[in-house]
């Protein structure tokens, strides 16, 4: 049995290892203890006077202090655990996304259509089918492209009616502004028997010259050029008499000032709500988006999608509309200038989207 001196330094010990302070009770202080088995006689029982009284909350702190630090630690892990399960029960409070949707879902990705407006469609259906209905391909498809195409704003689906008076066709280089004008040309005269004028506004381009008379010589209605804005204005009012003016504008480049300076010169001369966004269905995303911002200062009134034959993504056509809330007036394909221009309608460019092909009817 260790001796009670040994007992004294060990207790010492232990606080200081504990705690890192030594008793607040002198060691010698503490009471002669009778280590032998037999009872004590009442001389040499301790005296409980104040001078050797043992401070009992002293092995208390290191009896307790052991135990509070592994409770710390406890608390801390717990705590830490907690959080992880938090995290853990909230992705797994996450639905599952059926297969059927997710096909939908990635179909939209690929087209490239934006993904807020995907996730925020995908959480609709989720929140508001069936799961019946979530597997069954034929009305997950056909409600999904219910909500792409209220999505967009409503357009005309008859061409019977000319849209207005003048349209002036605006747009980037190669969007297909010149072509979609022979276009509109032939649809209003020869099918609806308009008088149809074409005004050249771009003739800094010998080739845009040459282009547009070879298609007004086929149709056979009048072409002016228009050199300078005041040229415009003045072949505008002198032709008013027109069921329908077209006027082909230079190709912009949305990038130089410049350029946008000099197109805003002619474009200031068109009656307001007479300027069409002309856009390629193969143009990228972001260049359709810094297109339509820098031209809607001229108050774009629709947009004529161009060349819908020539690619399987749509979603970039689809964002253009979706953001800018613009109509789409015209849809063209191809390079015949006879048949191939039809009504804008939502409703097949959000098949389009889907099924990655332009209806043909």
């Amino acid at each position: 049995s260790p001796t009670q001196e040994e007992l004294k330094k060990e207790i010492e010990n232990l606080k200081l290892l504990v705690t890192g302070q030594k008793l607040t009770t002198p060691v010698n202080t503490l009471p002669t203890v009778n280590f032998k088995k037999e009872k004590p006689s009442e001389s040499t029982k301790i005296a409980e006077t104040e001078e050797t009284h043992f401070d009992f909350d002293d092995f208390r702190t290191l009896r307790e202090a052991p135990n509070a630090q592994l409770n710390l630690i406890s608390e801390k892990t717990n705590a830490a655990l907690a959080k992880t399960n938090t995290v853990v029960v909230e992705k797994n409070l996450t639905p599952e996304i059926p297969s059927v949707l997710m096909a939908i879902k990635q179909s939209l990705i690929d087209q490239g259509v934006n993904a807020q407006l995907i996730n925020k469609i995908i959480d609709t259906n989720l929140d508001a089918l069936s799961p019946a209905i979530l597997e069954d391909f034929s009305r997950l498809d056909r409600f999904i492209k219910h909500q792409l195409t209220a999505c967009l704003p409503p357009a005309r689906k008859s061409l019977a009616l000319v849209p207005s008076k003048v349209m002036a066709l605006t747009g980037i280089s190669g969007c297909g502004k010149t072509s979609c004008c022979a276009k509109l040309a032939s649809f209003y005269m020869i099918t609806m028997g308009k008088k149809v004028v074409w005004i050249e506004a771009d003739t800094v381009r010998t080739s845009a010259i040459a282009e547009a008379r070879t298609y007004a010589e086929t149709l056979g209605i009048p072409l002016f050029l228009a050199y300078t804005p005041q040229e415009l204005a003045e072949l505008l009012e002198s032709q008013k008499d027109a069921d329908l003016i077209l006027v082909d504008t230079a190709g912009c480049n949305p990038r130089n000032e410049d350029n946008v300076v000099e197109l805003g010169s002619f474009l200031s001369t068109i009656p307001s709500g007479c300027t069409y966004l002309v856009a390629s269905a193969t143009t990228k995303d972001q260049d359709l988006i810094q297109t339509e911002k820098t031209l809607k200062q001229f108050g774009i009134k629709g947009v004529i999608l161009t060349k819908t034959d020539e690619t399987g993504s749509f979603g970039a056509s689809f964002n253009l509309l979706w953001r800018s809330k613009l109509p789409l007036f015209f849809v063209s394909s191809g390079h015949q200038i006879f048949g191939n221009l039809k009504p804008g309608n939502p409703e097949h460019l959000a098949t389009a989207v889907v099924d990655g092909d332009y209806p043909e009817k």
